[in-house]
């Protein structure tokens, strides 16, 4: 029996092992991705899958997969080129649907982002997320009972998650239907204020929340509830998110929870404000600004109602304020140019007006119409 050459023997175990190799690594690769994204190596996670791929070419959770990635990264694009290769590979998928339906929404294809929404609802995807993203649809379409509808869903499936009272109620009032509305900002309200006496009583410190900071590194699991087609409860398949660069964590509550308890405040004192009763509403946006003092809009609606209330100086400081937070919020800038006027400062006023026209020139007839009215107001007062 003639000897096996070294380099003979060489060829065949690597032949051999590439043989194996071959047959499981794409699913192996997939997997891994999974485990360097836990160890936030987000470029080594995509090249495990670009090697999956490579291997698999009809591999469509890799794709989707892939896409998540993709959008981590910021390239909406390719990531929608994932998503579109998933789903051509396999129709059946359903949370890929929902994916793609916000993706279409970034890119404002909302005809394609809502057919998307409805594929993964009819495949069975019955996610708050799939809701509540097709609710925000709805609304857009002006078809405010149908989105009321779908926030109730959504709601039905993630009682604790304030954000769809929140979409609800911005829904009844932009259906006419403030007293609805009135009701869901004040359950917000009412389970804030249950939770800080409680907190108060453990003696725990008070919340703070944080400014929002596009840096920060987030991980997210499968938070979110979700049924299949027999209304048995299931979970989304779970995700790691992050942020390329680091910077100071923020909580779910500081993300999501306090945020969108200024916000009950706030839309809850306007409302107030436009039933005529100014006490009310001031307060309630005073105290929109307390639990959540970055949010410019809290600042430019308290500023409007102290304006409206003839209290010109606590307005213009907090149009300043509304400003230093957002300095491209055209409004602010026409509401001080307003305040200003009232003042009596016309010469400093103007500056504000014409930066708001610049900003956004279809507010020019909104400006001089104001403008009209303010010196008009403001020669009533003058000696």
């Amino acid at each position: 029996m003639k000897k096996i050459s070294l380099i003979t023997l060489c060829l065949i175990t690597a032949l051999c092992a590439s043989t194996a190799y071959a047959q499981r690594s794409a699913e192996d690769f997939y997997k891994s991705s999974y485990e360097l994204l836990k160890k936030r190596d987000l470029d080594g996670a995509l090249v495990a899958l670009d090697k999956a791929i490579a291997l698999k070419p009809d591999f469509a959770r890799a794709y989707a997969q892939r896409s998540r990635l993709d959008m981590m990264k910021g390239d909406i694009n390719k990531a929608l080129a994932d998503l579109d290769q998933a789903l051509l590979l396999d129709t059946e998928m359903a949370q890929e649907y929902a994916e793609r339906a916000q993706i279409r929404s970034l890119r404002n294809d909302m005809n394609g982002a809502r057919s998307d929404f409805d594929n993964a609802i009819g495949r069975g995807y019955r996610s708050d997320d799939v809701y509540a993203g097709r609710a925000h649809l709805k609304i857009m379409s002006q078809d405010f009972q149908g989105a009321i509808d779908d926030f109730t869903v959504a709601i039905s499936m993630n009682q604790n998650r304030i954000g769809l009272y929140i979409g609800r109620a911005t829904a009844r009032s932009m259906a006419g239907d403030d007293d609805g509305a009135l009701a869901d900002y004040t359950g917000v309200i009412q389970r804030f204020e249950q939770k800080e006496t409680d907190r108060i009583k453990e003696g725990k410190p008070a919340r703070e929340a944080a400014a929002f900071d596009l840096q920060s590194p987030i991980v997210k699991g499968p938070e979110s509830a979700s049924a299949n087609k027999k209304g048995e409860a299931t979970r989304t398949e779970a995700v790691v998110a992050m942020r390329t660069n680091p910077g100071r964590p923020m909580t779910p509550e500081q993300m999501e929870y306090l945020p969108n308890v200024a916000g009950a405040y706030m839309n809850r004192g306007l409302i107030y404000n436009k039933k005529g009763d100014s006490e009310a509403a001031l307060a309630d946006l005073n105290k929109a600004v307390e639990v959540n003092p970055h949010d410019f809009v809290s600042y430019h609606s308290r500023g409007k109602v102290l304006q409206k209330r003839g209290e010109l100086s606590a307005a213009l400081d907090d149009f300043n304020k509304s400003i230093e937070l957002n300095p491209s919020m055209a409004s602010a800038y026409m509401e001080r140019g307003i305040t200003l006027v009232l003042l009596g400062k016309d010469a400093e006023a103007q500056h504000d007006l014409q930066q708001a026209v610049k900003m956004e020139p279809r507010m020019q007839g909104t400006v001089e119409s104001r403008l009209a009215e303010a010196k008009k107001e403001a020669g009533k007062k003058s000696p």
